[in-house]
């Protein structure tokens, strides 16, 4: 009676101070547990570098829906933000669907932090540090000296190369180089459809001619060569 009283009592106590202090479980449910997760507990950072609003905004969205781990807190640091989360599995696996999403390089690393009494498991704690790619679908890049045109961006980088229009995938470990776009006129179009080079202003053929239905057009200008952008 004694114990189930004092029991009783401890449950009434953390159930008071939880609502008083605006923690509430999901399914309206209260613990002990929960309470130490919202004030710091976490098995996994998430580090995000560079910052990017439509990432940061996901990856709150998808921790706000899910069960299976909470947000401990995030940190604002000088080349992105930082997310320390509650479960290293749910953030491991966070992780894999940003690059599947977003595009970008995953790399783990974790290391023992202790062992569970209740669960009789090991637990870890793990850094995931997730690289945004510097370029968004629709950039231009040259590589494998091809001009190519990004079209989707997830586990591969697709785009389609502005001489042929033929797909291809992009392999950064070849390197590539973010060419800058511009806008400029036609200048010409028989028998050769030329531009004003944005560069020297001089009227110069265009490495991938077609039919324009406007005056003004955006090129790409790579070694020494200007190209039109679709």
């Amino acid at each position: 009676k004694t114990l189930l009283s004092s029991h009783m009592k401890c449950h009434t106590f953390f159930r008071i101070f939880f609502i008083n202090n605006g923690f509430q479980e999901r399914n309206k449910k209260l613990s002990v547990f929960s309470f130490f997760m919202n004030i710091g507990y976490y098995e996994a950072i998430i580090q995000v570098r560079p910052r990017k609003s439509e990432i940061e905004k996901f990856i709150e969205s998808s921790l706000k829906d899910t069960h299976k781990a909470d947000l401990s807190k995030k940190k604002r640091t000088k080349g992105g933000i930082d997310y320390y989360i509650s479960s290293w599995k749910y953030a491991s696996a966070l992780g894999n669907l940003l690059v599947k999403r977003f595009g970008g390089k995953l790399t783990l690393s974790k290391k023992i932090f202790g062992k569970s009494k209740k669960k009789g498991r090991v637990v870890y704690r793990a850094s995931i540090l997730y690289r945004i790619f510097p370029f968004n679908k629709g950039d231009i890049l040259a590589c494998d000296e091809k001009v190519v045109s990004i079209t989707s961006i997830g586990k591969k980088i697709v785009g389609k190369n502005l001489m042929n229009g033929k797909k291809r995938t992009v392999d950064q470990k070849k390197g590539y180089e973010i060419l800058e776009k511009n806008k400029t006129v036609i200048s010409k179009t028989h028998p050769n459809l030329e531009v004003i080079n944005p560069e020297d202003y001089q009227s110069v053929s265009v490495q991938n001619p077609r039919k324009v239905l406007s005056n003004k057009v955006e090129v790409v200008i790579y070694k020494g060569k200007v190209y039109l952008i679709d």
